[in-house]
């Protein structure tokens, strides 16, 4: 009886040694095509206009790739004005940026991309009797550097006034432009933001068009009834976001999903049984336990 246990226990132990253990081995990862925006020449212009009591204030324009296949542009600034004495005031705040840029594929075969194009205008208008605020001209266009006759990719917000005793704040953010398919090369961005504020009469007319983060009228240029005061202005401005990528449907974006996609890990087997010196210890044990 106690040979067939030994037996049968040598036996499964042989086994258990011969028996591998499936591990999972990471495969190495392939990395996708890169598209990438590079910054060409710029021309970036603000032009204040005022008449009588009106001011223009904090204009600014910056232009950034916050990663390789993204480019940001954001216009701001501010136009207040005031009647004084029965004399209209008037402020006209004009932003206008020219940006060149290339796009190019780190994959020699590329010949085209995809463009997607985001806008977002935030700010605040506001007026008091005879007064006018506007955000008159919100907008951009993309066009192949050095084509005159290609028609151009716009966007545009639709215009932001208010007049008399009125005010509005807005968040507005265009649905997503996709442009699916544009060849590699140069092309030319055009934003631009028009502000505009009027006062007028001989009842304290005014009016601000606020759009920038960082503007401050003066005092005695706020009344007590204004609204919108002490509001939270870090996002103010015209903001457009361009993002670059492989065509929808290309063999460049299949390898971009393939690359993105969970990887399946190699199965290699392993021996993780006790050697056969171990399992001849174990045997002579257990027949030494069976003996008593």
């Amino acid at each position: 009886m106690l040979r067939m246990r030994s037996g049968f226990l040598g036996a499964a132990l042989a086994a258990a040694v011969a028996a591998p253990s499936r591990a999972q081995v990471p495969l190495p990862a392939t990395a996708p095509p890169a598209y990438t925006i590079t910054l060409g020449p710029r021309d970036a212009c603000l032009t204040p206009e005022t008449r009588g009591q009106a001011r223009v204030d904090a204009g600014g324009i910056e232009v950034a790739t916050p990663t390789a296949a993204t480019l940001t542009a954001t216009l701001t600034g501010a136009a207040a004005a005031n009647a004084y004495l029965g004399h209209t005031g008037e402020a006209t705040a004009t932003l206008h940026l020219v940006q060149q840029f290339e796009v190019a594929c780190s994959d020699p075969s590329a010949a085209t991309f995809a463009l997607t194009v985001d806008s977002a205008l935030v700010g605040l208008v506001r007026s008091r009797h005879k007064g006018l605020a506007c955000a008159r001209v919100a907008s951009a266009s993309i066009t192949p550097a050095g084509c005159t006759n290609c028609p151009p990719i716009v966007v545009a917000h639709p215009p932001l006034c208010v007049e008399g005793t009125a005010g509005r704040l807005c968040n507005r953010n265009l649905p997503t432009l996709k442009v699916p398919s544009l060849p590699l090369g140069k092309y030319t961005l055009v934003a631009d933001l028009v502000l505009v504020a009027e006062g007028s009469g001989l009842a304290d007319g005014h009016a601000a068009a606020d759009f920038s983060p960082s503007a401050a009228l003066p005092a005695d240029w706020v009344r007590a009834r204004d609204p919108f005061q002490g509001v939270d202005k870090k996002n103010f401005g015209l903001g457009v976001t361009l993002s670059v990528a492989a065509t929808p449907g290309s063999a460049l974006a299949a390898a971009a999903v393939a690359a993105a996609a969970p990887r399946r890990d190699a199965v290699v087997a392993r021996s993780s049984a006790p050697s056969m010196g171990a399992a001849r210890r174990d045997i002579k044990g257990y027949e030494r336990v069976m003996r008593r």
